[in-house]
């Protein structure tokens, strides 16, 4: 394995990139040296790397030809400029982003659920990581295949940590301004977020679908081999600072054992909860601050299964896997 690995972490500043630099620390992946880059409006700025304070550089001046790893976490007009940049440079990339989930070329890649598409991949790979709404909605659903899938109902309950730091900042304004009774000035969404639902994630189609929930819809069928008509989602935005939840229905081929589907979901590594347990459910807030995908309230009503997922949007839906895949990358020998 080798140990003299340097790696970039595009997007460092933000709040994916923060954790993905906290999470190579903690797991102590063995780089020599780990770049935090961000584009220009975050010159001069720092961010953490474990006990270090990285100064982070600029994406316009970074050399690709430095790294052997880039971890691009800033967007999809970041990824489609510069990710072909860093492949010209030998460099593997692995893309948070929206740029590349749909190309067919390009693996669509969660940790434990498809790795062995990492074999064979060749140098100066690319790999593609899912929206944080889609990756643990698959990993609950991923034990359920055996049983026969025939269609996915979900509304999703998103986080604004999800729309950036921006939006986070909105929501605290738009709180502290009701509690003093002043107006509360809506920027970053359409409509006041403080103490309000927006059932519209992104712009809409022609069939009246936002674009959050095509991304559900067309990742997910394509990372569980699902038709996309039999996935049906709805997508709100919720006053919410960190954590996802989504309320899941999940008609399968057949009437299956509850207790059995409990044990697939837990022999696959997610935390279920009983209903004697944490008073028997999991909240966004509980789920918080972990990589752990939380399943809560499931029953059964013929072959109906209804099930309850709490997981933090930033760590478990979107920082973890990135590491995990740099993690093995570099475990078959990729970067020796």
């Amino acid at each position: 394995m080798s140990t003299s690995l340097q790696l970039a972490v595009v997007g460092a500043a933000g709040l994916v990139g923060q954790a993905v630099l906290e999470l190579l620390a903690e797991r102590q992946f063995p780089a020599a040296r780990v770049f935090a880059v961000d584009g220009a409006e975050h010159d001069g700025a720092t961010v953490s790397y474990g006990n270090l304070e990285l100064d982070v550089r600029q994406l316009e001046d970074f050399n690709f030809e430095n790294v052997a790893m880039a971890i691009f976490v800033a967007g999809g007009d970041v990824a489609r400029e510069y990710v072909p940049q860093a492949r010209a440079a030998g460099v593997d990339v692995i893309d948070f982003s929206s740029a590349y989930r749909q190309d067919e070329s390009v693996p669509l890649m969660v940790p434990g659920l498809n790795s062995e598409l990492l074999e064979n991949i060749g140098q100066a790979a690319l790999v593609s990581v899912p929206n944080c709404t889609v990756t643990p909605l698959a990993l609950a659903l991923a034990p359920l295949k055996p049983l026969g899938v025939k269609r996915v109902s979900v509304a999703t309950y998103q986080a604004v940590s999800g729309s950036g730091q921006a939006a986070m900042e909105e929501l605290a304004e738009q709180t502290t301004a009701l509690f003093s009774h002043r107006d509360a000035e809506a920027k970053v969404y359409a409509k006041r977020i403080a103490f309000n639902l927006l059932p519209q994630i992104g712009a809409l189609d022609a069939a009246g679908d936002s674009e959050e929930e095509r991304s559900v819809r067309d990742e997910l069928a394509r990372l569980l081999a699902l038709p996309a008509a039999a996935i049906e989602p709805t997508c709100v935005r919720v006053p919410v600072f960190f954590g996802h939840s989504w309320a899941v229905n999940v008609e399968l081929d057949a009437e299956p054992d509850l207790e059995q589907i409990r044990n697939r979901l837990r022999a696959s590594g997610l935390q279920v909860i009983a209903a004697d347990q944490h008073g028997g459910f999991v909240t966004p807030m509980e789920a918080t601050g972990n990589p752990a995908v939380w399943i809560s309230r499931l029953r059964l009503h013929g072959k109906v299964l209804s099930l309850w997922l709490a997981a933090d949007n930033i760590k478990a839906g979107a920082a973890i896997h990135c590491v995990k895949l740099a993690e093995m990358l570099l475990k078959q020998n990729h970067l020796a």
